[in-house]
């Protein structure tokens, strides 16, 4: 009865043996595979979420920049905008007492890598001195960008408080 116990112990040995090599060592390869892939997907996801909280911070601070933008859009705009220009000149010339007698528009193409192009400004203007200085302290506030870049003043007549001014500037827009 020895040799008997013997053999059934030595059969259950072999039979857990083969059982632990087959059910438990494979379950626990896959429980391993499973660990590397939740700890995979953790570090997508917490990229992810990192990434959102990005995009949610730029939105953010778009939309606290978005006046700033407009502005910036205003003062330098994509397009030519030559209607625009014309009445916001013709606007500040007569709420300052001056009368704009010519204006001549001319494209002036920057060769070099900037990333505006300027549009040459000549205008006529008549009327007194302090007109004038108040229609330019008005065109530097104005939110167009506008480069004065010559100035020439001549009395109409001998004796005469109405100027002949001639202004030549720049006005920016962006590159198409």
């Amino acid at each position: 009865m020895n040799l008997y116990r013997t053999y059934i112990g030595a059969t259950l040995v072999a039979i857990a043996g083969i059982i632990f090599w087959t059910m438990v060592v494979p379950a626990y390869d896959d429980i391993l595979v499973k660990r590397d892939a939740i700890a995979e997907r953790t570090d997508i996801i917490k990229t992810r979420s990192d990434i959102l909280s990005n995009i949610k911070a730029l939105s953010l601070e778009y939309s606290n920049k978005a006046t700033d933008i407009t502005r910036f859009a205003s003062m330098v705009p994509e397009k030519k905008g030559v209607p625009e220009l014309l009445s916001s000149i013709q606007a500040l010339a007569t709420q300052n007492g001056l009368q704009l007698t010519t204006i001549a528009l001319s494209e002036n193409s920057n060769p070099g890598a900037a990333d505006y192009q300027t549009q040459l400004i000549d205008l006529g203007l008549n009327g007194g001195y302090l007109a004038f200085k108040s229609f330019l302290m008005a065109l530097e506030r104005n939110i167009r960008l506008i480069d004065i870049i010559s100035i020439s003043a001549s009395p109409v007549s001998e004796d005469s408080p109405i100027i002949n001014f001639s202004i030549k500037g720049n006005a920016y827009y962006l590159k198409q």
